[in-house]
């Protein structure tokens, strides 16, 4: 099962999670917080202080940009050029973005509909 773990407190998480979904036609990602249950047992303890997206596949983690990359990959968007970037200067991307996101003025989410209820785990 490939899951994507999320700050579900994050305008932008919350709106890449959305995106995901409708991108995700043959059915193969689930998703859950951060804080979930799910989270706490199948991510080990090298994970608990990270506030960022990362994506269980194949008994493997991504982390920062490597995780987003290997999630759109999966879904077959191309952006495999992107790893021609070098990882530091990727992921400082990823964590400046990462550190202001909260800044956000608009920090309010939809309510899930019933498409994304059934991919969110628990």
């Amino acid at each position: 099962m490939n899951i994507i773990f999320f700050d579900d407190n994050c305008l932008i998480c919350n709106s890449f999670v959305r995106l995901l979904i409708k991108l995700d036609k043959k059915d193969q990602l689930y998703f859950a917080s951060l804080k979930s249950g799910t989270a706490e047992e199948r991510l080990d303890d090298r994970f608990s202080q990270i506030d960022s997206v990362i994506y269980s596949k194949n008994n493997r983690e991504y982390l920062y940009s490597d995780a987003v990359i290997e999630i759109l990959l999966d879904l077959n968007v191309k952006v495999k050029f992107l790893k021609l970037i070098p990882k530091k200067i990727r992921d400082g991307l990823y964590h400046f973005v990462a550190r202001n996101r909260h800044r956000l003025k608009k920090q309010k989410c939809e309510l899930p509909d019933a498409r994304m209820r059934e991919k969110i785990l628990r």
